[in-house]
């Protein structure tokens, strides 16, 4: 299930159920932190459009803050990805929210910009194949939840991220497309009702690019 998957969802707190399960299995693997997602937007000459979540710095801002408050229920701390490009209108948005979490960086220079657009936050380097915090030392929370069984949220995430672009036909995992319906599985449950999304002419995703 991809970042832009979540992005595409008409329910988007969907995205805090999906936060909370990752969290869930991090947590009983032992982990402290989860890297989320960068600090970017969707755009047509990005390397991996399945590593975004909406051309919208908004709505992207929205899907992190719900997928990270289902992470902290579960006991995990999020963390952005600060690397390669960033969108100066999500990292806005991030701060008007208050969502500060931690963040991945490739050195000082990107913290020192991140602070300077006003985000104040925990920053951390990799060095050498281990992370290292330069404003801090690594925490944890105490807490955890039981890992759920994941199958039907998983249909329910595929099922509401279900995109009609107009009339053509199914397509499965195609980005930046403009007609047919788009969908993010090949299973038949979601073909399904992809094809009833191309005769009712509607369905309940929204479109990411």
């Amino acid at each position: 299930m991809s970042l832009l998957t979540l992005g595409s969802l008409g329910n988007t707190s969907l995205a805090q159920e999906v936060g909370q399960y990752v969290g869930s299995v991090a947590k009983q693997d032992g982990y402290s932190y989860y890297l989320i997602g960068p600090l970017d937007t969707l755009s047509v000459d990005d390397n991996d459009y399945f590593y975004r979540v909406n051309k919208s710095p908004f709505i992207t801002a929205d899907i992190y803050e719900k997928f990270a408050t289902g992470l902290g229920n579960a006991g995990i701390i999020p963390v952005f990805d600060g690397r390669g490009k960033i969108d100066t209108n999500l990292v806005s948005s991030l701060v008007t929210r208050k969502l500060t979490y931690p963040v991945l960086v490739e050195d000082e220079g990107k913290a020192n910009l991140l602070r300077a657009l006003g985000y104040k936050a925990v920053f951390i380097v990799e060095e050498n194949g281990e992370y290292k915090f330069l404003n801090s030392i690594p925490v944890s929370l105490y807490w955890k939840i039981p890992v759920q069984n994941p199958e039907e949220l998983r249909k329910k995430v595929l099922l509401n991220s279900i995109i009609y672009l107009g009339p053509g036909e199914v397509q499965i995992r195609k980005s930046f497309v403009t007609s047919g319906v788009v969908v993010f599985s090949d299973e038949e449950f979601v073909i399904s009702e992809a094809k009833k999304a191309l005769e009712k002419r509607t369905a309940p995703g929204r479109v990411p690019w």
